[in-house]
């Protein structure tokens, strides 16, 4: 700060020890009376008692948990036409989706199905082996 005066924001932050430690007040005398003023200003509403009574305290609580479950409320309420909507366009789709057509199985007879089996079982090397080796075959 220097020769510079402290601002009233540098004053009040200060008092708090919050502010600037450079010691401007104990050599300015603007900035010392000044510091002098907020200081008992701040002691004079330290000492003060606030003149509350317990009515009124308890008006003000009742008040602040009327409006605070209020909002609660109404947020809460807000919600259910949205989740409603969302609710029936998921079973508009669901209802209106095609069901998808079914292949009839292919016929195998009791041979066939013995032949897989027996090669799946008796192979040594296993299937995707076979899927890389057809990568590599010359087809003539």
């Amino acid at each position: 700060m220097g020769a510079e005066h402290w601002s009233d924001e540098e004053i009040l932050a200060g008092l708090y020890g919050a502010g600037p430690v450079d010691g401007h007040p104990d050599e300015c005398a603007d900035c010392r009376q000044r510091w002098e003023l907020m200081r008992r200003r701040q002691e004079g509403l330290r000492l003060a008692e606030p003149d509350l009574s317990g009515a009124f305290l308890a008006s003000q609580r009742r008040a602040i948990m009327a409006r605070t479950e209020g909002r609660s409320r109404s947020s809460g309420l807000q919600l259910v036409p949205w989740l409603g909507a969302v609710v029936l366009l998921l079973l508009a789709i669901l209802v209106n989706r095609p069901a998808p057509k079914l292949q009839p199985a292919p016929e195998v007879s009791d041979a066939q199905l013995f032949e897989d089996v027996f090669s799946t079982v008796s192979s040594s090397e296993p299937r995707a082996v076979e899927t890389v080796r057809s990568l590599f075959q010359v087809n003539p």
